[in-house]
Formats: C-alpha cells, structure tokens, sequence
C-alpha cells in the first residue's frame, strides 16, 4: 500500500513539474455600458441616456416575462411558436443582450456614412464599416418616444411601426451589432404580420427573428408596464396573402452586403430589406411602387417574384 502511494505521489509531482495547472487567463476588458460618442452634443447625449435606459429597461421586463412565464404561455407562442428549443433561445437571446460585454459598442451622431441625408432614415448600424458602431440620426430626436408614452397618441404593437419608441428601435439596433448576441440574431421576417405567420408556419426561425423580439418585447411592455391591455396591442392592419414568402426567407441565414452599412440585409432569396420604422414609410410605398429594385431599397423590399412591398 506504502508503494502504490509513493507511485501515486511521484506520478502526481510529475505532473506538476510538467507545467502550473492554475494559468492566468488573458481577459477582455468588460463594460456593461453602451458608449456614446464625443459627437454627440449635450442634448444628444441625454436623449440617448434616457433612451439607452428605456431600452435595458424594456429588455429586462421581456427577459423576466419569458423565464417566469414559460414556453406554454400564450404570449410567448404567438412571437415564437411551440418548439421546444424556443425557450431556451428566447430566453438566451434577451440575457445575452443585457449582459454581453458592450466594450467598443458605440452609438455615434455624426453621420459619417453620409445615411442621414436620405428621407426616412433615423439611424444605422455602420455594417462593414465599423460593426459594433451605430449613426443615430438627427430625425430620432424628434420623431422617437420615450417609454412613458407606450400606448398613446393611437400606438398600437400592431399597428404602429416598431421603431416608434427609442427602447424597441434601439433594441433593433443592438440586435445587429454582432458582439452583442454573437450574430445570432436576424431578419426572417418582414413585418408584424409576417413575424405572427413565421411563428405559426415555420417558427424554427421566429426565436432568433429580430422583427418578432422586437414585436414580443413591445407586447410585453404595452401590457405587463404601460398597462394598455388588448387595446394597446391591437391587430396587424393586414396579413400577407402567403406566408410561404416568410417562409422561404427563413430558409437560410441573412448575409450583410455592402449596402448593410446603410442599415439594409439580404434575405435568402437576395431580396434587399431597409429598416422601415416611420412615417416615411407611406412615402417610400407611394414612390416606389412602380420602381426598381434598386430603387426600393431604402423603405421597401423586393419579393422573390420581383414585387415590391413597403411596410
């Protein structure tokens, strides 16, 4: 017994000569804080504050909604279908957003793109330019709510676009920063109406769709925060006449293009979809409908089969 011992000892100190067991680990600097960058003036810089404070704030209402509610709740089901990995994801989805490390994430006023110029854009993810930079636009300081007006002045989840509140369009936007959620989040479906159809048709994607968490996120907070109820959700003014167009763009994962700078994502089938999250959206329909496809790329989107729709 004495031998086996010392063998055991001699084995286990050979091991320790071999190399130190315990080796400091090269870590990344962490902040949990969005930077907002020295071009932002005074008043800019507050807006974004308070609207960064909105956005952690809705977030965190969604996250909770989702771990204390559960995959059978009835809410949960209509953003993101039955499947059972659904849970887990969504749930990965908001946690990784509140607490992934926002070292290098920035949000930026002075339009060094040269995207604020066009009519309808209120902001962009800079895509290949910088990836973790966001250009927030001088049209989000007037046209963007704040979270106390949830459900007034007519808002509806469905009905409105999801931009209308700085917290659920800045979600959006940290959704396509890639450190943010590690690229797991896209676009596979195109607007309020689709993300409902997704989740009930294909809703293997609905889970990492940045149209439903965002829809989901606004539903939660409309209802369990501002206290709007039904009245506040409403219904999506129409549906698309196939859901197999929101199906089929969910076949494969989105890819950035070079015009993904300027806030725009390929789907799978090389249809271009620029955000659409004002207004301007009526204006860019009405202009657009009988154009191109590159002409419909700034508030439109282009179909499989060449038609042009505007949200």
């Amino acid at each position: 017994m004495v031998a086996k011992m010392l063998i055991a000892s001699a084995a286990l100190a050979g091991v320790a000569m071999a190399g130190p067991i315990n080796i400091a680990r090269d870590l990344k600097e962490y902040k949990t804080d969005v930077t907002i960058h020295e071009s932002c003036n005074s008043t800019q810089r507050r807006m974004l504050e308070k609207a960064l404070a909105d956005t952690w704030e809705v977030a965190t209402f969604a996250q909770e909604y989702v771990v204390t509610n559960g995959a059978q709740d009835p809410v949960f089901q209509k953003y993101f279908g039955t499947k059972p990995e659904a849970f887990s994801t969504v749930a990965g989805v908001w946690e990784t957003l509140l607490t992934s490390n926002k070292e290098g994430v920035l949000l930026r006023c002075d339009n060094i793109d040269g995207n604020c110029g066009q009519v309808g854009w209120r902001g962009h993810w800079r895509g290949d330019n910088a990836t973790s930079e966001t250009v927030i636009c001088d049209a989000s300081y007037t046209d963007r709510y704040f979270n106390e007006y949830f459900c007034m002045n007519g808002y509806t989840v469905a009905g409105s676009p999801l931009g209308t509140h700085w917290s659920i369009d800045l979600i959006h936007r940290m959704f396509h920063v890639p450190t943010n959620t590690n690229g797991l989040v896209g676009h596979y479906s195109e607007d309020y109406a689709s993300a409902l159809e997704l989740a009930e048709h294909n809703s293997t994607y609905s889970p990492i769709d940045s149209d439903a968490l965002q829809a989901f996120a606004a539903h939660v907070y409309a209802v369990e925060v501002a206290k709007g109820g039904d009245a506040c959700v409403g219904q999506p003014s129409e549906k698309h006449d196939d859901h197999a167009a929101a199906s089929s763009s969910a076949s494969a994962a989105p890819s950035a293009t070079s015009s993904a700078a300027e806030s725009c994502h390929t789907h799978a089938d090389g249809a271009v979809h620029c955000e659409a999250d004002s207004t301007a959206s009526a204006t860019a329909a009405a202009a657009n409908a009988s154009s191109t496809d590159a002409n419909a790329g700034k508030d439109c989107h282009t179909h499989a089969d060449g038609t042009v729709h505007c949200v």
